[in-house]
């Protein structure tokens, strides 16, 4: 049994890879969308929740969510980072968007989809060295970091939250400064070619 934690940008294939794996392996899925919609901006319930997942003896948990989603990174046995060109990501949420509306199931409404692609744009071209005040957060939070050896209470995860918030846009590029710490465990996605060596890998074990 394993736990597996998929990260990666908006239209990447997150949920497409973690529904195929659970029904593969046998293991229950967590969207942490749903974390959202239950938790709203109650942070610590968040991470509570994210806590008692990574506590489980197995399970798949995906989403865009990093620092709150610490106990998961650090009790995966396996981290998917799910990295696509904006072009595929792009035409992926338009059509998940037409295809959800049509059948009413898109929780989203259309007036919010311009900005959801813009950000979804930002995720997949933002570098964090190009802006000397990025740069010198994402220093200060590889310093913050690289000394623990589990996660932080949620207090102090809640603060790192907060300043990365304000001072690091949310990337691919500072995906893999936050996966750094874990890199040993962690496996990129870009192409079928990976995903189907990733499933040959998981489904062996």
């Amino acid at each position: 049994m394993a736990k597996i934690f998929i990260l990666g940008g908006p239209g990447s294939g997150k949920t497409t890879l973690a529904q195929d794996l659970s029904r593969r392996l046998a293991v229950p899925h967590h969207d942490l969308d749903k974390l959202g919609w239950k938790h709203g901006t109650d942070m610590k319930a968040w991470i509570e929740d994210t806590a008692i997942i990574a506590d489980q003896s197995a399970w798949i948990a995906e989403g865009i969510y990093i620092i709150s989603t610490d106990h998961l990174a650090y009790q995966a046995d396996y981290i998917v980072l799910l990295e696509v060109p904006w072009y595929i990501a792009a035409w992926r949420v338009l059509c998940r968007h037409i295809s959800k509306t049509l059948r009413g199931t898109n929780p989203y409404p259309t007036k919010l989809l311009f900005n959801f692609m813009k950000n979804a744009y930002r995720y997949c071209v933002d570098t964090v060295d190009a802006d000397p005040i990025v740069f010198e957060a994402v220093q200060m939070y590889r310093e913050e970091v690289k000394a623990s050896a589990e996660p932080a209470g949620a207090e102090v995860l809640i603060e790192r939250l907060d300043m990365c918030k304000q001072k690091i846009p949310l990337s691919a590029a500072f995906m893999r400064v936050y996966l750094e710490k874990h890199w040993e465990r962690v496996y990129v996605v870009r192409n079928n070619a990976d995903r189907e060596r990733l499933i040959a890998l998981l489904t062996s074990v």
